[in-house]
């Protein structure tokens, strides 16, 4: 039986395929900073995009995009203004959600959610 952990991994791997397809260039994945971690970086038109993959069965109880509450929306930023702080970042930044279902061993991209929320009240 798969973890939570291998399921959220194997969703990781498809939405990071999937936005390359879409054009966008990976950063890195699974940045951590205090004990915190942003799943996907990626950047496209000039812009860092800071990414939630949120890897959902098609009768979960919480939808992915409803899971990014304002706590775990808190916990990003934080993590982001470390990324940005760390590699000097200037480009203009935004967050995004992929959500993805799983169906066995079945995954696919439902959703790509950009500008998903923002520190800003957005």
């Amino acid at each position: 039986m798969e973890t939570s952990y291998q399921i959220g991994m194997a969703g990781e791997v498809l939405a990071a395929a999937y936005l390359k397809l879409k054009g966008y260039e990976l950063l890195t994945s699974n940045y951590r900073f205090a004990h915190r971690e942003i799943d996907l970086i990626m950047r496209k038109d000039g812009e860092v995009v800071f990414v939630e993959v949120k890897t959902r069965a098609p009768d979960s109880l919480i939808m992915a995009p409803g899971a990014v509450d304002r706590r775990k929306q808190q916990f990003l930023y934080s993590v982001a203004s470390k990324y940005i702080h760390q590699t000097r970042c200037t480009d203009n930044v935004r967050f995004d959600i992929v959500w993805v279902e799983r169906r066995g061993n079945i995954c696919r991209v439902i959703e790509h959610i950009e500008n998903a929320f923002s520190p800003f009240g957005g």
